[in-house]
């Protein structure tokens, strides 16, 4: 059997080059991602405030995102308009799946806290009883240089170089997170208990910069509520304008029939709408879920697809333009 081999190897070398070959295309990562549609998830599935029964035309849209893809992945999804194949950011390929993950939870946590803050404060306007107490805490950790393990992604940042969140707006602290050379307090949470630590770093040009977002605690909140949505899968910031209309026209008691509503953007304490990632993929999630309403950032007009969308599109810079709109909505 051995002679038999030896007699027939060349042969079998290169009969297994095709088969080699069509294993590396089904199983060989690329250096590429993939962004596909998705589907839309209630907003009342993931707040619940006391007596409040939530309206249930409202539905942030999430999308379906993979990194890396094969070559075989990436010559079949090429030629589908609906999905973007694009090269992978260097933030993408020094992200383990795990912390991709945990970041997905802290921008979603952020945007839930920051949406029922802003539709607190705007429907209080209409209703003194609505009250709403918070404070800024710090910096999340978004991202940070994995080769920087002694940070985790969820940890906050509480003083930098003995300057403490206390005395700063959330842009002037996290201005001094970018000093050139700086020491962080850093607080994290272990089986709910408090920890702290120091860490000093000093950023080399190869590195990527690191991301935080702002810690907002909620102190008090009249209605009282709950976020069961903080233990969904689905993670990432860009509910942030549809849930703090959603919380608004809940709160107020506004009526929309039927009328299917959904849209993109993230949400600041300022009030303005920020850009989100996948807006095309999101616009065609809107189509095959067949909404009525689609609510997206002016800063992305310009880029959806000119396709003929079965659905009106409102296009706003603030939550408070998005407000007016829903009121017009009502007079319709």
């Amino acid at each position: 059997m051995l002679k038999l081999l030896q007699s027939y190897k060349k042969i079998i070398i290169i009969l297994s080059f095709p088969y080699l070959y069509l294993l590396f295309l089904l199983v060989a990562p690329t250096s590429l991602a993939v962004t596909a549609p998705g589907g839309l998830t209630p907003v009342d599935h993931a707040i619940v405030i006391d007596s409040v029964e939530f309206v249930d035309n409202f539905n942030t849209v999430y999308v379906y995102s993979f990194h890396p893809i094969t070559p075989f992945q990436s010559f079949v999804l090429a030629s589908d308009a609906t999905m973007n194949v694009k090269p992978m950011t260097v933030r993408e390929t020094d992200t383990s799946w795990r912390d991709d993950f945990r970041a997905g939870q802290i921008s979603k946590i952020v945007s839930l806290r920051t949406s029922l803050i802003k539709a607190y404060e705007l429907a209080a306007l209409e209703d003194s009883s609505i009250v709403i107490d918070y404070e800024y805490r710090g910096l999340f950790i978004y991202y940070r240089p994995s080769r920087l393990s002694e940070l985790e992604i969820g940890d906050i940042i509480v003083e930098i170089n003995g300057n403490s969140y206390e005395d700063y707006t959330h842009q002037e602290f996290r201005q001094l997170a970018y000093l050139p050379e700086i020491r962080y307090k850093v607080m994290r949470l272990v089986n709910d208990v408090e920890t702290f630590f120091y860490f000093e770093y000093t950023k080399p040009e190869e590195d990527q910069y690191m991301i935080f977002y702002p810690n907002y605690e909620i102190v008090s909140a009249s209605p009282s509520f709950d976020f069961p949505g903080e233990n969904s899968i689905v993670g990432g910031p860009s509910g942030g304008m549809i849930q703090t209309l959603s919380i608004y026209a809940s709160l107020l008691k506004l009526n929309f029939d039927d009328l299917k509503i959904a849209g993109t953007g993230t949400i600041e304490i300022d009030g303005t709408i920020g850009r989100i990632g996948g807006i095309t993929q999101k616009m065609y999630t809107g189509i095959y879920n067949k909404i009525d309403v689609f609510f997206i950032p002016q800063s992305h007009f310009s880029e959806i697809p000119n396709l003929d969308y079965p659905y009106e599109i409102i296009v706003v810079n603030t939550i408070e333009e998005a407000v007016e709109a829903l009121h017009e909505l009502i007079n319709e």
